[in-house]
């Protein structure tokens, strides 16, 4: 487990970079910001369009594994609702937000890298496949949702409006879509701009993972203890149990299938829950405390998950 360990830390460490520059003054708050600009809206969409440019797309989107994904976050989804309207009596539109904190895993900033240090190889064309619908499929259900639970709600139309609006805008998405047509159009960049796509997505990981650092110095563990760490239990600990028994049990996939399902399951929740969140105004201490509290678990928790799929399925 050890070696699992020193293969994932330098990610976490890279994250403590950007964390420990801002909190000690070194850096101003700002440069938080400059950073994210640039990783989600420039390197990590040239990131994700060089990726499906070269991408396989008959290996990459598996039906299975696409279930096995995606059943273990509307699991999670709902669950977290359930439990957040029961056991913690939360408003509807709270309740919604609660679960979307569950649900949303850090799959691109946080699990590429990981993946890759981890991993690599084909277990990068799963993941890519399974990124390519994450954002677009999860946002249109928490948006939707929302809207149907709170009262001060639109109609379920203009929702849907929104919601597709708010993910053709995502510069992330438009990475994805331009990687994907270049893809079916066998298009070959010429070679000084592929030099140039390929110096962007080589800065796109470290320059997201000490973003993500610095713009966690924002964020205070405000909420109930014992709510955090619910919600960060079902993100860390259900939603890869979900994904590993699905792939590997149920539909006894490739292991290295299975490697790249469990272990964007197994990520935390990413700045998108305080987004989501905060959009509607719902359980914004919640997705603030959930979003520190899960990440500092996750470098435990991942090592852990990978520990147990290396050893039931080396690769």
């Amino acid at each position: 487990m050890l070696d699992i360990l020193l293969t994932v830390l330098p990610v976490f460490i890279l994250v403590g970079v950007g964390y420990g520059a801002v909190r000690s003054g070194y850096l101003k708050d700002d440069f938080a910001d400059a950073l994210n600009i640039f990783a989600v809206r420039i390197a990590v969409p040239v990131l994700l369009f060089r990726a499906m440019a070269g991408l396989e797309l008959d290996q990459a989107f598996s039906p299975q594994l696409l279930i096995s994904f995606y059943t273990g976050a509307l699991v999670c989804f709902v669950g977290g609702i359930i439990v957040a309207r029961t056991v913690f009596k939360r408003r509807p539109g709270e309740a919604v937000a609660v679960g979307f904190a569950g649900t949303f895993s850090n799959s691109v900033l946080l699990g590429l890298p990981i993946i890759e240090r981890a991993h690599g190889g084909e277990t990068m064309t799963m993941a890519f496949g399974i990124i390519a619908l994450h954002a677009p499929l999860l946002y249109t259900i928490g948006m939707i949702t929302m809207e149907l639970m709170r009262r001060d709600g639109r109609t379920l139309r203009a929702t849907l409006v929104g919601a597709f609006k708010s993910v053709l805008a995502n510069p992330l998405m438009a990475g994805i879509l331009a990687g994907l047509a270049v893809n079916a159009a066998g298009i070959a960049l010429p070679e000084p701009v592929q030099a140039a796509v390929d110096m962007l997505a080589a800065a796109a990981i470290p320059v997201a993972l000490v973003g993500i650092g610095a713009a966690l110095t924002r964020y205070k563990l405000t909420a109930a203890l014992p709510e955090t760490l619910t919600v960060s239990g079902i993100s860390l600990i259900v939603h890869p149990a979900i994904a590993f028994i699905l792939s590997h049990h149920v539909f006894g996939l490739s292991s290295v299938a299975v490697h790249a399902a469990v272990t964007l399951a197994a990520m935390p929740p990413g700045v998108n829950i305080y987004i989501f969140a905060s959009l509607y105004d719902r359980a914004v201490n919640l997705a603030a405390s959930t979003l520190l509290m899960a990440t500092a678990l996750s470098v435990v928790s991942v090592t852990v998950w990978l520990y147990i799929i290396d050893a039931l399925l080396p690769l």
